[in-house]
């Protein structure tokens, strides 16, 4: 397993040399969200896509709306 050093640093490397903070910021925050969607999966705290729907149909249900 690599370090948080080791990671930013792969990161770094891995970009042009004129890309801005924005680019080193968002490359990073987007590597912790994979990890933490990977550890989801792992953890199976995932939901089918049908599941999600009947979630969000529900809501509007529930506020009086109906969804199409």
């Amino acid at each position: 397993m690599q370090t948080a050093k080791e990671v930013a640093r792969e990161i770094l490397n891995s970009l042009p040399d004129d890309c801005t903070l924005d680019d080193i910021s968002y490359r990073l925050y987007l590597r912790r969200k994979l990890e933490q969607a990977d550890k989801a999966i792992e953890e199976g705290r995932v939901r089918s896509f049908e599941e999600g729907r009947e979630i969000v149909n529900s809501w509007f249900t529930s506020s009086g709306q109906t969804q199409h």
